[in-house]
């Protein structure tokens, strides 16, 4: 499980002008508890520019350089506590690409030993590392095409996907595409591991734990999980995407879970 920020911007904008250097501090502190591994991603144009460690984002130079560094108008910050059982590594480290999108997630998927069934044959094998989140991740990528290029629905259809066939306690992201970012906030109450949060001694709030919220101002939209000041911020109603225009930061938020036909085979 692990904790999210992203943002799109007017502008080009460092995580720290968005949310300024006493929230960035704050923010950052989640890591001492969510400490294995960081990754940012920033669209600059065209390009996604990308970085990630499998240190302690508190601790790593290199993340507060980035930090403070105006990397582009649209982006995500992502720190790890990785599911028992899944390695620390680079390769497992969030965000992860493909082509002009990227992702991060948070959350756990189960029972391990059915992931490699998640994804068509084809898709399992362009697996980078060894993670839920990854396969996560594919599972959208693969039903943009049967879907059209429709993000909502292919993410909708991966949710409903997991939800029937896998015990997620919760498939929080943050999904970068060419011309929006996606928030997506989907977690089963049930299935919080209030014990868990606890024992690792996080300030968090265990009962909002899996909570999504935003702020929208003039120049920005900015959307985090929990754990660090967030007055005046919106929580994003659990079971929806939150859509923002690359171009002009407009919001919608929409059902994750409409009415939609199965994905077609692979």
């Amino acid at each position: 499980m692990c904790r999210l920020l992203g943002y799109c911007s007017r502008d080009h904008a460092s995580v720290a002008e968005l949310i300024t250097e006493p929230g960035l501090g704050a923010f950052t502190a989640l890591s001492q508890w969510h400490g294995d591994g960081w990754g940012m991603a920033a669209r600059d144009g065209g390009e996604l520019r990308v970085a990630k460690s499998p240190q302690r984002a508190s601790d790593d130079p290199d993340y507060w350089r980035l930090a403070g560094q105006q990397l582009g108008d649209t982006g995500l910050v992502h720190f790890r506590w990785a599911t028992p059982g899944l390695p620390v590594q680079d390769r497992n480290s969030h965000p992860f690409i493909r082509g002009d999108f990227a992702m991060a997630h948070h959350g756990a998927i189960h029972p391990q030993d059915k992931l490699p069934e998640m994804l068509p044959p084809a898709w399992e094998r362009q697996l980078t590392g060894s993670t839920d989140s990854e396969r996560y991740f594919l599972h959208i990528m693969y039903g943009l095409d049967a879907r059209g290029g429709d993000v909502v629905a292919a993410v909708a259809d991966t949710v409903r996907h997991i939800r029937g066939n896998y015990m997620p306690n919760c498939l929080n992201a943050i999904l970068l595409a060419p011309d929006a970012l996606y928030a997506i906030s989907w977690h089963d109450p049930e299935q919080i591991p209030y014990a868990s949060i606890r024992e690792m001694g996080s300030p968090e709030d265990p009962a909002g734990y899996f909570n999504l919220a935003y702020r929208q101002t003039p120049g920005a939209v900015v959307v985090a999980s929990t754990g660090w000041p967030q007055d005046g911020w919106t929580v994003l109603p659990n079971g929806s995407v939150l859509v923002v225009d690359r171009a002009t930061q407009a919001t919608s938020t929409m059902p994750l879970l409409p009415a939609v036909s199965p994905m077609r085979a692979a």
